[in-house]
């Protein structure tokens, strides 16, 4: 018996959490300012604003972008939060495939969508796309 593949995890390019934690910094650091000046509570939202794009930030570095898993055809994509993970692939009914420039999901109705990856490591995506069929497009 052969061993199930393992898991393929595709954390975020780290572009996009590096910007968005720059930004948060920035932005707490713009409220903190605004706060110690005559504004006062009106920076409360930039304080606010900071912490939340820091917490983003600070998940994306942490969590990956997606996990597809070869052995049941199911690719989830993560939801930061935990709240609700997206499923594509063989549990939703959906076939995947690769047609060299994208991963396209084929819906039960026919309908053939690309699912978004800009904001995949790109090594990752390379493993994930050598693990798909690959049809031409």
């Amino acid at each position: 018996m052969h061993p199930a593949p393992h898991p393929i995890a595709v954390r975020y390019n780290p572009v996009v959490p590096g910007l968005i934690t720059a930004m948060g910094a920035l932005t707490l650091i713009g409220g903190i300012t605004l706060m110690s000046g005559i504004v006062g509570a009106g920076a409360i939202g930039f304080l606010l604003s900071g912490l939340i794009s820091l917490l983003i930030g600070i998940l994306q570095f942490t969590k990956p972008y997606c996990v597809y898993e070869p052995a049941t055809g199911t690719l989830r994509l993560i939801d930061l939060f935990g709240y609700k993970d997206k499923i594509h692939g063989a549990p939703a009914g959906e076939h995947l495939y690769f047609n060299g420039r994208n991963l396209i999901r084929v819906t039960p109705q026919g309908a053939h969508l690309p699912v978004k990856t800009w904001t995949g490591h790109t090594e990752d995506l390379t493993r994930l796309f050598a693990a798909l069929p690959y049809y031409p497009a």
